[in-house]
């Protein structure tokens, strides 16, 4: 009995310790921006500016793009976060209301799957939209996962777009539930 406890309590300490960025367990990496942080795949690449496949939002800037190595249907699975300056104090919830009717507006063929509440590790809290829809005419359907997250007076809009084949969601939006400012 002592002997399993014992044995138990080496395989925590090594898995604990060791790089800090590095989530071993998880498979994740704790990616730092200059006003956030959030954990993300490690094997999931960052999208650069010049890459020239990201948008061009026209009111707010990208914080962070990354996608999957792996190419499925000639599209890979994505986290893009946005950001914008807050005009008046709003609550992280508020936000992710105000931009799901943003959505629903500008995809095209958007049908909601899902929205429900979402704990974030920092304890704010949040609504998660989960919906299909294409980015654009040209674009085939894909699924999304939609956040907002206030901080301070910054807005973020965390988005994952995966393939519609992916029924089960519940590890992105754990991924999710890391976003936290400095």
């Amino acid at each position: 009995m002592n002997k399993n406890i014992l044995i138990l309590g080496l395989c925590f300490l090594l898995v604990s310790c060791g790089d800090s960025q590095e989530w071993v367990v998880t498979g994740l990496s704790l990616h730092e921006g200059n006003t956030f942080q959030m954990s993300v795949p490690s094997n999931w690449s960052v999208i650069t500016q010049d890459s020239q496949i990201l948008p061009s939002p026209k009111t707010s800037q990208i914080e962070l793009a990354v996608s999957s190595e792996e190419l499925k249907y000639g599209f890979s699975n994505n986290l893009l976060i946005l950001s914008q300056k807050l005009d008046k104090k709003v609550s992280s919830t508020d936000f992710s209301i105000l931009n799901n009717v943003w959505s629903t507006r500008e995809y095209v063929e958007y049908l909601k799957l899902e929205s429900k509440s979402i704990d974030f590790l920092d304890s704010d809290t949040s609504n998660i939209y989960i919906f299909e829809a294409k980015y654009n005419i040209q674009t085939p359907k894909f699924k999304y996962l939609q956040v907002g997250k206030v901080c301070k007076d910054t807005g973020y809009l965390v988005t994952i777009a995966l393939s519609t084949d992916i029924k089960d969601t519940s590890k992105y939006e754990e991924m999710i539930k890391t976003f936290q400012s400095k």
